[in-house]
């Protein structure tokens, strides 16, 4: 239904104007409470009345108010502190209790909790109170101080997930969050428990609690957006903090008027020219401008609110305008994780704006019954949507055209405007009766034929709705059904229990009565005595299965036997309980206690009414509209393209107007197919995408709801009234094209005739009740029962319409039925023979061409495809027009078969240019043209239109007849114009010109006319220039043939080569028959023959005739060899090469162009043929999945990796045996290049133990101890391959190293302990042994390490450790470290104290050992020593060198000796392979 909002200024009793400060609406009627300026709180109802009893005056200013839920007691707080609860009862407001101790400044904030038995209140001093609300008013319960002024509070909504009792704790308990002025946020109960769970930066402006994920939402003073996710036992935890991007001065006053728009979606206001909108589920966010409800772009909204039971938006502005918008998207999916819908602007559909009294400061909803407060300094405004009502009764139709105007219109003659004076909000009507209401009074009207209206009664009344039969009332008011005289005299009640609920809907059929309540409870009544009876027991709206609600009832209809109600419901969604269409049509049927559906969802659609017809309890109608507003904008063009196709709704529906005297014209209607009444789509045929669709349906216990027809409704109709069968009612809108005023009413009652009555509107009942028969079972698909309905009928007329119809609904088996009772032979000939047709759609279009209805047809072709079809359709009808445009776009493939038959056409009509014009297109003009205009007579336009033309084929075709009839100077003319040179050297040859013949060939460069030429000149015996002629036309067979016959060598050779590979054979074999064995051998290979070639070229080797030309030529054959060359002729090749000392050449021939990979390496090999990169990856045969091949391949790779080997190209070797999947050798190939940086990337690389411990092995032999990269390796590659002995002995000679090079002990101990580590891991039979030794060099090196430390602080210890080093027996000590590194120490210490004999002693002692001293002693100390002992220096002072580390070896030989066995366990791993390897026996 459509709807309006009107506004209404709201006066307070007292007079005079105040400023709005604070509003809020009850939650159980439409009540709205106003804290005004002057200390007072007045109450309005609709339409901004106030009850002058109703006005509370306060002390101070009132500063909050908060309706308690589910009750008609208001908590108002005052700028004073004072807390006042005041209950509102039969319109006067009195003061049930007061507190004024609690606090003493500003109440900021009021909020109760779901269950109205908390209240919290907060005020500017810091204080928080929880007040417990009891039938004796409000008791303070706890308080909590904080220190700075509060700001706002939100309870703590329940989550579902907690168990029953938990729940009810909670609601006794409710916990919830207040924020400060200083940003801090609390969490709190009524039990006394407070805690700070949040501290930001600036003062709290908005506290949104997020009940779908359980997360408080807060905003700040500097626009700070911040989530946390509080959990089940209350403790809570940040989730996400985002900085609002808001322009203007947002940031001093903050975003505080901020309201949900539906589940996750937060809406702003923020002084600008536009909405906000952060869609928290989905983090994203989008905003909804002014503009686009068409205010300036100087408007500013700084207000605003949402009815979440409409779905209403609306935003008030500092210029006074109240602009809203309604939600026309989906919120099913928003939450959903999967869901990848968002909300966007587009889902708001703008509704126009309106305007009030001074800057729109507050906004405020009423609860779901379309009222919205508008407050401001200069008071408040109630704005009031008002549904635009209809309804149709006893073929009278009441249709509210504005807030409080109802037109009344009958096919009868009844047409009035009856203004009522009230803001209607229903309206019921029967033949004499209009009855109206507005929640408050009921009015009843009457009118007859003459246009006459009388009020009859106006009466109070608190009616929610109401149903009129004859001269009874029936009224839903509290809880109770009401039923009363016109007067409003009362005659008898039905009384609902509270179980059953509040009685809010009616619907009356006849004698049959329909109420449902707001608990969902359904009950039927027949009306036809005094006292209502009920039929049978009450229903329930739950679906059957899960016996869960299934929505919120907002409209009803009653079926003519009182057995069944269709309803339309709202879903509920989320916690805010957002109100949308349920996009199902719901039919509770009393008899089976059930209710059925019909989804409207797979059209993409909503139903908006329904209604049964007053007879046929079967029979129901239903306005459908689009689910979504943006699919409304993206079909307005495409509705307009289908009705130009000829896919046409209602055109001229039949029409009610004011004159009695026109009715008459209006209802005589004319029959048949052009009939403008009559509805062409058919079901299947139309799109979803009308922004309005009727539907009619049969309902029925076994078949349940079945659509019977569907079509789109389009302007000037705007909306269903109801269905009367035959025809169907709408409201179409009067509109004036010329502008000027019409005196017609806005709307009018508007009728057309149901698909299955058309032509058949006046028939009796009795036939009227068979066509209904035959379209229910037509309907459910029964054909035997729908025959059965109308078999008795007589009538031609309705077997007409019902072969039109089955047409319509696609039955061809119901088709030739009634065209036999039609006795239309014809079309039952039609019928069987469109049944060969494979689609369904074509065999009925067949039908309908014999029956006539050719638009019909047209669109079954365009259903199914067949475009080719309707292009003969089309074509037969003449319509040339539309044959060739419906070509152009869909059947394109008889586009020039249609402009042909059209030229033909316009042949036979004379319309000799137009079919010329059609024959181009066709691409048969070449014939067509000639053919028509030769039989026209018309010659001389024959030879225009191909002169003007210039068509090569035409002209040809022109010069041809020409040159037939003897006229060569014209023939010359046209072929000379087509470019046909052959044709101008075939008439001057037969003319004898054989010169001019000759320049025009010379000229045009043609060889067909150069052939033609040729041909003549051999006939005349000019054979030198036939044969230059011929070869001239590419024709050089003919050429050789001359050549051959006379002699002519010399051009012979040319043409050969220049000829065909079977002429260059013929030539060869005549050389090699004249002894030309070059030229024979050429032409040989030239022609294919590559084994004659080789052939003739050795036998004439063996001969010894022409040898080095042959070997010149050979070489050539050899080259061009292909892969596809004998092994025998290849062997032959590489023969000849070998012989003449070309094994480059040889190996080549073998790689390349036979594959002879083997035999090739053999070649190298033996002949010493050096290897390039290029030749090794010639021979490399190509990877294979074949087993056997894949061994080959390996095997050759291997021997190819040891020719290189043998090379010296370590690298290719390395490289081949890689291939060849022998990695051990290809390192040892590498290890012998020297090549250290690729040595260590392949070792890398490969992940080999092997590998890795002969690259270790490799490295040692380098400078390792100044490279740290090449040791770094070392420890690395012998880690990786677990060679710990490998290890350990690497670890050894680093502490040998340290100790002869550096004397570096320190760092020759941790290297043994290194070693000692990794023996340990080891798992040999050696190792055992090398680790016992390694612990006594470790042993040896430790106490000697102490010693050189204990030198400077303990000498003593030092010296005797030296002393027992150097007394030791045995070869340990001098295994472990220099002798003379200890004689040295001791000296050295000897020296120091100045113990010169004993350092004299020691001296002799190192040298009766054998130890040079010069190494280890400096000479000056020795020199003060033999002065201090009075000695002469010692004999061994420059005795030899490098004094050993014991006994009398030198170190220097210990390390030449150790790395010369370094050098042969590296060569030993290597290994070598033999000579042998290389050959082949």
């Amino acid at each position: 239904m459509e709807s309006l909002f009107c506004d209404y200024r709201c006066h307070p009793p007292t007079g005079g104007s105040s400023a709005c400060l604070v509003s809020a609406f009850c939650s159980v009627e439409p009540i709205l409470s106003v804290g005004t300026s002057n200390n007072q709180v007045v109450f309005f109802h609709e339409e901004g009345s106030a009850d002058d009893s109703a006005v509370v005056s306060t002390d101070s200013k009132p500063s909050a108010m908060k309706w308690r839920p589910r009750q008609k007691v208001l908590a108002v707080g005052q700028t004073s502190g004072r807390v006042e609860l005041i209950s509102y009862q039969m319109g006067c407001a009195t003061t049930a209790s007061a507190n004024t101790s609690i606090h003493s400044s500003r109440v900021t904030f009021m909020e109760w909790d779901p269950s109205g038995t908390r209240l919290i209140t907060g005020d500017a001093s810091g204080i928080c109170c929880v007040w417990k609300a009891d039938k004796h008013g409000l008791s303070p319960s706890i308080q909590y101080r904080k220190s700075a002024p509060l700001t706002v509070a939100v309870f703590c909504s329940m989550s579902s997930s907690k168990t029953k009792s938990e729940m009810l704790a909670q609601a006794f308990s409710p916990s919830f969050f207040f924020g400060s002025e200083n940003g801090s946020v609390s969490y709190a109960d009524d039990l006394g428990h407070c805690t700070d769970v949040q501290q930001l930066s600036s003062s709290i402006d908005t506290l949104m609690f997020y009940e779908e994920k359980m997360r408080l939402v807060i905003i700040t003073r500097s626009l700070l957006m911040t989530q946390i996710q509080v959990n089940e036992d209350g403790r809570v935890a940040p989730v996400m903090k985002v900085k609002l991007s808001v322009a203007g001065d947002a940031s001093s006053r903050g975003v505080r008027n901020v309201s949900w728009a539906g589940p996750g979606l937060l809406a702003a206001a923020c002084g600008e020219n536009m909405l906000r909108f952060w869609d928290l589920a989905k983090d994203e966010n989008y905003v909804l401008t002014l503009n686009s409800a068409g205010l300036a772009r100087s408007e500013r909204a700084i207000s605003i609110a949402f009815n979440p039971l409409q779905r209403y938006i609306a935003a008030g502005t500092k210029d006074g305008s109240v602009v809203m918008w309604k939600f026309v998207g989906d919120y099913s999916d928003n939450n959903s994780k999967k869901s990848k819908s968002l909300t966007n602007a587009a889902d708001w559909r703008p509704i126009p704006a309106c305007s009030i009294q001074g800057s729109v400061n507050s906004l405020t909803w009423g609860a779901g019954m379309g009222l919205l407060a508008a407050g401001s300094d200069f008071g408040c405004t109630m704005l009031a949507e008002t549904i635009l009502h209809r309804h149709l009764n006893d073929g009278v139709a009441a249709i509210q055209t504005n807030s409080d105007t109802v037109m009344v219109q009958s096919e009868t003659g009844v047409n009035v405007d009856i203004n009522c004076g009230i803001n209607v909000k229903g309206l019921v009507v029967d033949s004499n009766h209009l009855v109206v209401w507005n929640g408050k009074e009921v009015q009843v009207y009457g009118f007859d034929e003459t246009n006459h209206t009388t009020q009859k009664a106006d009466f109070p009344s608190p009616a929610r709705s109401v149903a009129l039969r004859k001269d009874t009332l029936f009224m839903a008011q509290e809880n109770r059904l009401l039923i009363t005289n016109l007067q409003g005299v009362h005659r008898n009640n039905v009384y609902f229990t509270e179980t059953e609920g509040l009685p809010m809907l009616l619907d009356l059929n006849g004698n049959f009565l329909a109420v449902t309540t707001d608990t969902g409870i359904i009950k039927l009544f027949d009306v036809r005595r005094t006292e209502p009876k009920p039929l049978g027991s009450s229903g329930h709206f739950v679906d059957p299965m899960t016996n869960e609600s299934l929505g919120v009832i907002r409209s009803i209809s009653v079926n003519a036997e009182g057995t069944r109600v269709a309803i339309l419901s709202d879903k509920i969604h989320g916690t805010l309980k957002i109100r949308e269409p349920d996009s199902k049509l719901h039919v509770y049927d009393a008899d089976r206690d059930i209710v059925d559906n019909y989804d409207f969802n797979e059209r993409g659609r909503v139903a908006v009414s329904a209604f049964w017809d007053s007879k046929e309890p079967k029979l129901m109608s239903c306005e459908t509209r689009l689910a979504s507003n943006s699919v409304i904008k993206s079909v307005s063009k495409t509705s307009k393209t289908a009705q130009s196709k000829g896919d046409r709704s209602p055109a001229s529906p039949k029409r009610s107007v004011r004159g009695a005297e026109e009715t008459k014209s209006d209802v005589a209607e004319p029959k048949g197919e052009s009939d403008p009444q009559v509805l062409r789509v058919a079901s299947d045929a139309i799109s979803s995408t009308s922004p309005i669709e009727i539907m009619t349906m049969f309902v029925d216990a076994d078949n349940g709801i079945r659509m019977q027809d569907v079509f789109p409704l389009e302007k000037p109709l705007e909306m269903l009234v109801g269905v009367n069968v035959p025809r169907l009612y709408f409201v179409q809108k009067d509109e004036n094209d010329d502008g000027a005023k019409s005196t017609a009413p806005n709307s009018s009652l508007m009728s057309t005739v149901m698909r299955d009555f058309v032509g058949l509107e006046d028939v009796d009942s009795t036939t009227k009740q068979a066509l209904l028969d035959f379209s229910y079972y037509l309907t459910i698909g029964n054909m035997d029962e729908a025959h059965r309905a109308v078999k008795l009928i007589k009538n031609p007329a309705v077997w007409e319409n019902m072969a039109n119809m089955c047409v319509k609904t696609k039955r061809l088996d119901v088709a030739e039925v009634c065209l036999g009772n039609m006795g239309h032979a014809r079309g039952a000939a039609a019928v069987r023979e469109a049944k060969k047709e494979p689609e369904l759609e074509a065999a009925i279009a067949a039908v309908a061409i014999q029956l006539g209805l050719l638009d019909d047809a047209a669109r079954l072709y365009k259903e199914c495809g067949r475009y080719d079809l309707l292009n003969k359709l089309y074509q037969g009808q003449g319509r040339w027009e539309e044959s060739i445009n419906m070509a152009q776009d869909n059947d394109r493939i008889h586009l020039k078969t249609t402009h042909h038959k059209y030229a033909q056409y316009l042949e036979t009509i004379g319309d000799t240019r137009g079919a010329i014009r059609n024959f181009e297109r066709a691409d048969t003009y070449k014939t067509e043209v000639p053919r028509m205009l030769f039989d026209q007579g018309s010659m001389e336009d024959l030879e225009e239109y191909i002169f003007q033309g210039n068509d090569t084929e035409l002209l040809k075709w022109w010069a041809g007849y020409c040159e037939s009839l003897g006229h060569f100077e014209k023939a010359r003319r046209y072929y000379s114009r087509a470019g046909d040179d052959l044709s101008l050297v075939r008439v001057a040859c037969h003319n004898r010109e054989m010169a001019a013949a000759a320049d025009i060939v010379n000229e045009s460069q043609s060889k067909s006319a150069a052939y033609h030429l040729a041909r003549q000149l051999e006939a005349m015996g000019e054979v030198q220039e036939a044969i230059s002629f011929f070869s001239q036309s590419g024709c050089y067979n003919h050429a050789i043939r001359l050549s051959k016959a006379y002699g002519l060598d010399a051009e012979l050779m040319s043409f050969a080569l220049k000829s065909r590979p079977s002429s260059m054979i013929d030539c060869a074999e005549y050389f090699e028959s004249k002894g030309e064995y070059e030229k024979a051998v050429q032409l040989y290979q030239k022609g294919g023959d590559q084994g004659k070639a080789l052939s003739l070229c050795f036998r004439v080797g063996k001969e010894g005739k022409h040898g080095d030309a042959m070997f010149d030529v050979l070489k050539g054959v050899a080259e061009d060899l292909g892969e596809n060359a004998t092994e025998a002729e290849l062997e032959k090749c590489a023969d000849f090469f070998i012989s003449n000392g070309q094994f480059q050449k040889a190996v080549e021939l073998l790689y390349k162009k036979g594959k002879k990979f083997d035999y090739a390496i053999q070649l190298c090999i033996d002949h010493k043929v050096n290897i390039t990169e290029d030749m090794a990856e010639g021979m490399t045969p190509e990877k294979t999945d074949d087993p056997v091949e894949q061994e080959r391949r390996v095997l050759i790779l291997e021997k190819l990796a040891k020719a290189c080997k043998k090379q010296n190209s370590f690298h290719l070797a390395c490289k081949k045996y890689t291939q060849a999947g022998d990695r051990l050798k290809a390192i040892k190939c590498l290890l012998k290049s020297g090549d250290t940086k690729n040595i260590i990337f392949y070792a890398k690389q490969s992940r080999n133990k092997d590998i890795f411990i002969l690259s270790a092995n490799y490295l040692q032999s380098l400078d390792w101890h100044n490279d740290p990269d090449v040791m770094k390796n070392i420890i690395s590659f012998y880690t990786k391959a677990k060679a710990f002995v490998q290890l350990a002995s690497f670890y050894d000679a680093c502490s040998q190293v340290e100790i002869d090079d550096y004397r570096d002990y320190e760092k020759a101990l941790g290297a043994l302990k290194e070693a000692s580590k990794y023996i340990a891991k080891a798992d040999t039979p050696e190792a055992t042994t090398i680790a016992a030794n390694l612990q006594t060099r470790i042993y040896v090196v430790d106490k000697f390490v102490n010693a050189r430390r204990s030198m400077k602080n303990d000498p003593s210890t030092a010296e005797s450790i030296c002393l027992s080093l150097l007394n030791q027996p045995g070869t340990e000590v001098e295994q472990s470290i220099r002798i003379g590194d200890c004689y040295a120490l001791l000296i050295e210490q000897y020296h120091s104290m100045q113990q010169w004999r004993d350092a004299y002693d020691t001296m002799k002692q190192m040298e009766s050992r054998g130890i040079v001293l010069a190494p280890y002693l400096e000479n000056g100390i020795m020199e003060d020593i033999c002065r201090g002992a009075g000695e002469d220096m010692p004999g061994g002072v420059g005795g030899r060198e490098g004094g050993g580390g014991g006994g009398g070896s030198g170190s220097e030989d210990e390390i030449d000796d150790e790395i010369g066995e370094l050098d042969e366990s590296i060569n030993e791993s290597l290994g070598s392979e033999d000579e042998d390897d290389y050959g082949h026996k």
